[in-house]
């Protein structure tokens, strides 16, 4: 028992040390020990064997040596307004009577010297870490920085020998940004729609760019603020089936899918000289794929693929190879993006390379062990003997940034309050791009998820990696910052999937069940002072998706900082249970109805939702689904009681008509329920195309893989049929009563 007892203290002492969570609050407010197993998983992931005693007394000394032996932070993040810049040095005891110069360079360039005795310093802390004594000083640099990416050096002399060290140094300003339109008492109302999912009698077979921007151009016309979509992010081209947007291979380029490839030049320019055999091939099958209820992912990205591939040849042949203006842009793309541009070339090619010997090879953790490592010679040989290959993939990359930045111009032509609302997931596919391009970013021996909760009695596994904290901080949080960069520049706002992944995320150890993970712990004021810096250069309001089991401290930074919050009806309720009175939404938040993880405002009311969990079986009992049953039609009256206020509808109705799912009832419904919503304070208020278009079923299935259509089930309506449907008439008339 003492040897179990000294374990369990040991374990304790290095979670503690290196940021996992050994106990949580779950959902209903219950505090929860994660079992001893998955802690030791999660701690050796991170570098620290735990099997034992003997391996833990060994990752404490080496936890503590990092803590201990760096003389300085690679990076500090402070707020604006600092009269100083606080330098914390640690060195052992003895060593504090070395003299020492500073170079402090600004990001404009200019620069700041200063000296002194490190013996001078405040002593802050110490620590005897292997029988060494450090000691922490503090000194006070009098330079006031600008919110920006600054560069100090340190270099320190004794006994004639000198040593010289580095630390970034972020300065954010104190809050995100706000565009004009929603500051003081303005506010605006915008639609967001999952971009597979519009139909069109122009697309094949799947929404793409140009839907978008037709969508834009119909959501201005009736006065909206914003469209919101869901993540537009690099999936899988060789694996069309991987299609949830939140596991991304890629959170820095697009998916080229979403290419209307009829738009692209070259396909004007070879119909202009008379067509080709593939292209009448292409719109002989193009209705076909427009007919399917769900996107047929496969069948669009071949028949797509296979347009660009000739589109390709043309742009080859008549234009790179006569220096035209449109082959310059095309290098001016590839100088810009750079080194990343280039390994998206390679990675790409390389996974058509081994796709076509060996379809099994479903990414690059099973490639030869030379082609992992993206620096090795044998992957520099491959992209000189395939430049037409990586060449090929850069030109559909080219072409989908292209056709993404027209719709943000878009959105700017037509003055939307906003602008694109973008999604930014909480983390990556394994087996994908980001990863590939640098491993020791990731964490790939644990996935991320969610711990179970009344939505999801088993929890969730969300099939992405997360950042390592530790690489993250060692990088000066560069891969973080080139993120936020690379999906602000289109958009006027960003949504963050899972703010809280700013503060702690839930590991789960591979293999493991959802219920056997636990919280691991992020640097979280350094990561959303960034993401208020970012935000604030490139103009950028930020929403945080702040749903689910949300840790004390976020809601409140969250606020300070002028992040917005997201508040949905189905959540918002008061202590007895019932939906909040309007004025209780915050101001500084997006107010919707549910999300794409939820059921649809129709598959509420029919109960849809359960309908589906009961015939998958994703209830552990018949109790609780009955139970579950009861709370809707309560949850049903309740809401109705709410709403009586926003219905619009002629004379005094009982509440049996007004539980009823005729369309016109259901249409009163929604603009009801849209009416309530636009009565809040939300600066922002959401209306999501399944709603406008009466949908039952809900875009996602937490819990499921490939037993729900989830990401592929398109909209009953045409974009062209939008205006013509009263439901859609009435809500749009209810949201743009905003008081």
């Amino acid at each position: 028992m003492e040897g179990r007892d000294r374990e369990q203290t040991l374990l304790k002492a290095l979670c503690d040390l290196v940021g996992v969570q050994a106990v949580y609050r779950d959902a209903w407010g219950r505090e929860r020990s994660v079992g001893r197993d998955s802690l030791k998983a999660l701690l050796h992931s991170l570098g620290y064997p735990a099997e034992n005693p003997k391996d833990l007394e060994n990752s404490l000394r080496t936890a503590m040596m990092e803590k201990w032996s760096s003389v300085v932070e690679p990076v500090q993040v402070l707020q604006e307004d600092h009269p100083a810049v606080p330098l914390l040095v640690t060195l052992p005891e003895g060593r504090s009577d070395a003299f020492f110069r500073y170079r402090l360079r600004r990001e404009d360039g200019r620069e700041l010297w200063g000296e002194g005795r490190l013996d001078a310093g405040i002593p802050v802390e110490g620590a005897l870490v292997e029988g060494v004594r450090y000691e922490r000083r503090l000194f006070l640099v009098s330079a006031p920085l600008p919110p920006g990416y600054h560069h100090l050096d340190l270099f320190l002399f004794r006994s004639g020998s000198e040593e010289t060290y580095a630390q970034a140094i972020i300065i954010a300003p104190r809050h995100a940004y706000v565009p004009e339109a929603l500051t003081g008492e303005g506010r605006t109302w915008g639609v967001t729609a999952q971009l597979y999912a519009l139909r069109s009698g122009t697309n094949w077979g799947i929404g793409d760019f140009s839907d978008l921007k037709a969508l834009i151009h119909w959501a201005a016309d009736r006065g909206a603020g914003f469209v919101g979509i869901n993540p537009l992010h690099l999936l899988f081209p060789n694996d069309p089936e991987k299609c949830s947007p939140y596991a991304p291979s890629s959170r820095r380029h697009l998916q080229p899918w979403y290419l209307d490839v009829t738009a692209v030049p070259e396909f004007g320019e070879i119909r202009q000289a008379g067509g080709s055999v593939t292209l009448q091939e292409a719109e002989r099958q193009v209705e076909r794929l427009r007919s399917e209820p769900l996107v047929a992912y496969s069948k669009v990205w071949a028949l797509k693929r296979r347009i660009l591939e000739e589109l390709f040849r043309h742009f080859r042949d008549h234009h790179r190879a006569k220096d035209t203006e449109r082959a310059r842009a095309f290098r001016a793309f590839c100088r810009e993006k750079g080194e990343d541009l280039f390994h998206y070339g390679v990675f790409h090619a390389l996974d058509d390379y081994f796709r076509d010997r060996d379809p099994s090879v479903w990414g690059w953790p099973l490639w030869p062990e030379p082609y992992r490592n993206r620096r090795s010679s044998e992957v520099r040989q491959f992209a000189e003997a395939h430049a037409e290959g990586l060449a090929f993939h850069q030109y559909c990359a080219w072409n989908a940034w292209e056709q993404w930045a027209a719709c943000g111009q878009c959105s700017m032509d037509r003055e939307l309050a906003v602008g694109l609302y973008g999604d930014l997931p909480v983390g990556v596919d394994p087996a994908g791009l980001d990863v590939w391009m640098d491993p020791r970013l990731y964490n790939r021996r644990v996935r991320v998820g969610a711990p179970p909760d009344d939505f999801n009695v088993n929890g969730q596994e969300w099939g992405v990696v997360p950042f390592s904290p530790q690489a993250l901080k060692k990088s000066a949080y560069k891969p973080f910052i080139e993120i936020l960069r690379a999906n602000m520049q289109v958009t006027g706002a960003l949504r963050l999937d899972h703010v809280m992944g700013l503060m702690r995320l839930y590991w789960i150890p591979e293999g493991a069940s959802p219920r056997e993970g636990a919280y691991v712990h992020y640097p979280f004021h350094d990561l959303i002072r960034i993401v208020a810096l970012e935000s604030r250069r490139n103009r950028c309001l930020m929403v945080g998706e702040d749903l689910g089991t949300v840790p004390e401290g976020v809601r409140e930074t969250m606020s300070r900082k002028k992040i917005f919050g997201c508040r949905l009806c189905l959540f918002e309720r008061d202590d007895a249970g019932r939906f909040r009175d309007p004025a209780e939404y915050p101001a500084l938040s997006l107010a919707s109805f549910a999300t794409h993880d939820l059921p649809t405002l129709e598959g509420f009311w029919s109960a849809r939702d359960l309908d589906v969990r009961e015939q998958l079986g994703l209830f552990p009992s018949e109790e609780l689904l009955q139970k579950m049953r009861a709370v809707r039609e309560r949850d049903k009256d309740l809401l109705l009681e709410r709403l009586k206020p926003y219905r619009t509808g002629d004379g005094e109705e009982s509440d049996e008509a007004g539980k009823a799912s005729s369309g016109e009832e259901a249409a009163n419904r929604a603009a009801a329920l849209y009416g309530y919503l636009a009565a809040t304070p939300a600066k922002m208020l959401a209306v999501s195309l399944e709603d406008l278009c009466g949908e039952t079923e809900q875009v996602n299935l937490p819990g499921t893989v490939t037993e729900h259509p989830n990401w592929r089930r398109k909209l009953s309506l045409f974009l062209e049929d939008l205006s013509r449907h009263r439901r859609v008439t009435r809500i749009v008339e209810a949201v743009n009563r905003r008081p």
